[in-house]
């Protein structure tokens, strides 16, 4: 089925039906359905990767492309520019992110492991001596 996957142009009802003959092939209609939902998915899937890559290399994102580099909905993101809890650029009615600060912001609200959490408390009991 790998030459089955090439587009072409067809220009009147009988062509389509001699090419749908040729693309069935003594596969079932379900089958070849089958075969190019996947083919559109893999492609899909190709798309989404370069747009990621490229959305990787900018250093400033508009709303959307924000929402998207940092996996949360559209609403989520804008309640939080509207709190003003994460770092935006507001010109006239637009607005914009660094990548750096988001990069930053996503950094400081990191949750500690047990371990580290254990290591500070001892750290903190051996700077601090009991008084008893």
């Amino acid at each position: 089925m790998e030459d089955k996957g090439k587009q072409q142009h067809v220009e009147n009802m009988d062509q389509a039906l001699v090419l749908a003959e040729q693309m069935l092939d003594g596969q079932s209609p379900a089958q070849v359905l089958a075969y190019q939902i996947f083919a559109q998915q893999q492609v899909q899937e190709r798309v989404d990767a370069l747009e990621n890559i490229f959305l990787c290399q900018k250093e400033i994102f508009n709303f959307d492309e924000a929402a998207a580099y940092l996996s949360m909905s559209k609403s989520t993101l804008y309640k939080l520019t509207s709190r003003k809890e994460i770092p935006h650029y507001k010109p006239n009615r637009f607005v914009f992110f660094e990548k750096a600060e988001l990069d930053k912001w996503i950094r400081a609200s990191v949750v500690k492991t047990d371990g580290q959490l254990n290591d500070e408390a001892n750290s903190y009991i051996m700077s601090h001596p009991s008084r008893v």
